[in-house]
C-alpha cells in the first residue's frame, strides 16, 4: 500500500519534531541541574501567556525578568504576587516621554525591579537622561539598555538609531551612576568587543547576549573567547575586573517555548569557549539572583 507524498512530508515533518524534542530532552538532562534567571522575557499580552512561562520555567529551576509596559503592569504586578517563584517583575518605559519619572516612580511603588529602555532619540549617555538613571540608581532599580542593531522592517517608521543605542554610552552611565546596576542587552550586536571593553572596566556594569549573535556565530562560538579575553584583574585592567565571562546574564528575549532551545545555543558557546561550571552557575542564575537579592535554589 503506497503512501502519498502529502502524507508522506507530514510523517517526515512529525519525526523531525520528536527527534527535535528528543535531542532537547537529551540535552537538558545532559546538563547539570541549575538556578536560572531569564533576564530578558518580554511580556506577552496573549491571555494564556503568563500560564505558559509559569508551566515551562517552574519545572526548570526558572525565573524570569518580565519586561511589560505600563498598561500592562496590573497584570504582571499580579503575576509576580501569584508566581513569586518565576516572575519578577520589570517595567519598561520611553526615555524621551514626559511621564518617564512618572513611571518609573509608579512601576517601583509596585514592587518591580527593573527597567528596559529602548529607541532613544538621543545618545544614552545624553545628559538629558541623566535624572531618569539618578531615580533609577536612587530606587535601587536595575537599568536594562537595549544596545546595537534593532529589528523591523524598511516599510516601519523608526524614531531612532543603533547609533544612538552603542554600547560605549553605557560606559559613561556607568561612570556617571556607580551604584546602579546596568544591563546592556544583545552584548552590542555588532559591536561585541566594544561592549566587552566597556563591561571590563565597570563592575557595575553586565551584559546579556539575546538575539541573533549565538544563531549568527554558531559555526564558530568560540570567538566569543576573544572579545572577552581576560582571566580577572591583568594589567591595564581595573582591579575590580573579574573573569570576563562573568560580565555575562543569562537571557533568551524569546518567547517561554524557546527557553531550552536558547539554553541549547548559549551551551554551545559556553562549552566552545572553556568556561568552567563555577562561572556558568553565576551567568545563568547566581550573578542576577545577587544583584536582585533572590535566594539562589538548588
Amino acid at each position: 500500500m503506497s503512501i502519498d507524498q502529502s502524507s508522506r512530508r507530514k510523517f517526515l515533518s512529525q519525526a523531525a519534531l520528536a527527534g527535535l524534542h528528543l535531542t532537547m530532552v537529551r540535552a537538558q538532562e545532559a546538563r547539570p541541574r541549575r538556578f536560572i534567571i531569564d533576564s530578558h522575557q518580554h511580556f506577552d499580552p496573549a491571555p494564556d501567556y503568563i500560564d505558559r512561562l509559569v508551566r515551562i520555567y517552574r519545572p526548570r529551576n526558572a525565573m524570569a525578568c518580565v519586561l511589560t509596559r505600563i498598561d500592562s503592569i496590573e497584570v504582571v504586578r499580579r503575576a509576580a504576587a501569584e508566581h513569586p517563584d518565576v516572575v519578577i517583575p520589570y517595567g519598561q518605559i520611553n526615555v524621551d516621554d514626559t511621564t518617564a519619572i512618572r513611571e518609573v516612580r509608579r512601576f517601583a511603588a509596585a514592587g518591580f525591579k527593573g527597567i528596559k529602555m529602548h529607541t532613544p532619540k538621543h545618545n544614552w549617555d545624553d545628559f538629558s537622561y541623566f535624572p531618569i538613571y539618578d531615580l533609577l540608581q536612587t530606587l535601587g532599580l536595575v537599568a536594562l539598555f537595549h544596545t546595537g542593531i534593532v529589528s523591523g522592517s524598511s516599510d516601519e517608521p523608526e524614531p531612532s538609531s543603533m547609533a544612538r543605542m552603542r554600547p560605549a554610552y553605557l560606559h559613561t552611565i556607568a561612570r556617571s551612576f556607580p551604584r546602579l546596576v546596568i544591563q546592556g542587552a544583545h552584548l552590542g550586536n555588532p559591536w561585541y568587543e566594544e561592549a566587552a571593553e566597556a563591561a571590563r572596566w565597570e563592575k557595575n556594569l553586565y551584559f546579556d547576549l539575546t538575539g541573533s549573535s549565538l544563531l549568527k556565530k554558531a559555526k564558530n562560538p568560540a570567538i566569543f573567547k576573544e572579545y572577552l579575553w581576560w582571566e580577572g584583574p591583568t594589567l591595564h585592567s581595573s582591579k575590580d575586573a573579574v573573569y570576563a565571562f562573568e560580565k555575562l546574564v543569562f537571557g533568551t528575549d524569546e518567547q517561554p517555548e524557546n527557553l531550552e532551545a536558547v539554553m541549547s545555543r548559549f551551551e554551545a558557546m559556553l562549552d566552545a569557549c572553556g568556561v568552567p561550571e563555577a562561572s556558568r552557575q553565576k551567568i545563568y542564575g547566581g550573578t542576577m539572583a545577587r544583584l536582585l537579592g533572590i535566594r539562589v535554589r538548588s
